[in-house]
């Protein structure tokens, strides 16, 4: 009998001390989980902070459909200069787009107003958005993805990214669709430069842009011939408006795309083939901290380089930013343009709600700024700019 009772006390306190003991490291898990950020497949149209690494960059979790806020005016926002963007008659706009869906998003506007006074424009897609895992399977309805799931995924976001052109007023071939890799364009900057080692596309298994839109299927995924295909374009256009990504853009395609284009600039400035004094050249944000949700943004972005980094930070502290309002038709107009981009709506609506204000910012880069910002970049990698 005081065998068991003894063994019976010990169970208890041994009871006792397990639930004491589980309790505390419930309580440890409550402290530690809100400062937790699993790491996904994130979307592409999702904002990502991001760090540099030998590859170009690290991406990590950020903010997703935050709720919409009032858009804080020119007065309210240090840093955006107290004079509007003003659209001249007959100007000729070339809009750079990372993926299917951002020149709605930022220009959608700029767009409508250039058309209205008499001016043209055309719009150059990098990527066919052919690389977003979470939108794919979302559309096939399963988790294991084939090549050709991706590819069919291009070929819809390219018939949505028409459908969003001609409701903003343009035509089929105002639309110039490179069809360079969705998630790569920073390997072609940082690893795969020369077309000798192209860069394969993991969704597609491309090496090359095989899509039948695409402007030059003889091209390689190799940052010169990205390089050379952006010059290209450029000229065949001769725009006096350059609106391209901003460098400082945490999204990889984007910041990537942005130096990508300021480096045909300064290539095609060297050739003699342009002037940089006679263009004008204004980028734009999609994904940077608390943009365009709160004045927090514009306190950080001009203490940052390319992709959130310290590189050519110091050329890009001086910019300005400037603003353009929306008429009330217009907005509305940009509204139906954005609900032609099904696959993302779907996926990213609240974010995607986020740029549906009366205004759209954009920043000028002076000559001087632009043709430094590549060369810096380039050495970032230790590679010679070319």
């Amino acid at each position: 009998m005081e065998f068991n009772t003894f063994f019976g006390r010990r169970k208890h306190m041994r009871a006792t001390i397990v639930a004491l003991f589980s309790g505390l490291l419930f309580l440890l898990f409550l402290y530690w989980l809100p400062s937790v950020h699993p790491v996904s497949s994130l979307p592409h149209s999702a904002p990502l902070q991001t760090t540099p690494t030998a590859s170009g960059f690290n991406a990590s979790a950020g903010r997703i459909g935050l709720p919409p806020a009032p858009t804080p005016s020119k007065e309210q926002t240090p840093g955006i200069t107290g004079k509007d963007l003003d659209v001249p008659v007959g100007v000729r706009l070339m809009v750079f787009s990372p993926h299917p869906d951002d020149e709605t998003l930022v220009a959608g506007g700029l767009i409508q107003r250039v058309l209205a006074n008499g001016g043209t424009v055309r719009v150059v897609f990098v990527t066919n958005g052919d690389g977003y895992m979470k939108g794919v399977r979302t559309r096939v309805k399963k988790l294991q993805t084939s090549a050709n799931d991706f590819i069919e995924y291009g070929e819809k976001r390219h018939d949505e990214a028409l459908g969003a052109l001609r409701i903003l007023g343009l035509q089929p071939e105002d639309g110039i669709f490179l069809g360079f890799p969705d998630d790569g364009i920073d390997d072609l900057w940082a690893k795969n430069w020369s077309k000798i080692k192209p860069y394969t596309s993991p969704y597609t298994q491309f090496d090359r842009p095989e899509y039948k839109e695409s402007f030059n299927i003889w091209t390689r995924y190799a940052g010169t011939d990205l390089k050379e295909e952006i010059a290209e374009a450029v000229v065949s256009f001769m725009p006096d408006w350059i609106v391209s990504p901003d460098p400082r853009d945490y999204h990889p395609d984007h910041c990537t795309t942005g130096v990508f284009v300021l480096e045909a600039l300064r290539q095609l400035k060297e050739e003699n083939e342009i002037s940089l004094e006679d263009t004008q050249i204004l980028t734009y944000l999609v994904h940077f901290f608390d943009y365009p949700s709160s004045p927090q943004w514009i306190k950080e972005v001009n203490a940052r380089g390319v992709g959130g980094t310290k590189t050519a930070g110091q050329v890009l502290a001086s910019t300005q930013w400037v603003n353009f309002d929306l008429t009330p038709e217009e907005l509305a107009t940009k509204k139906q343009a954005l609900a032609e981009h099904r696959t993302q709506v779907e996926a990213l609506g609240n974010f995607l709600k986020e740029f549906m204000r009366p205004n759209e910012l954009f920043c000028r880069l002076s000559p001087g700024q632009a043709l430094h910002i590549p060369l810096e970049y380039a050495a970032y990698f230790k590679r010679p700019s070319s």
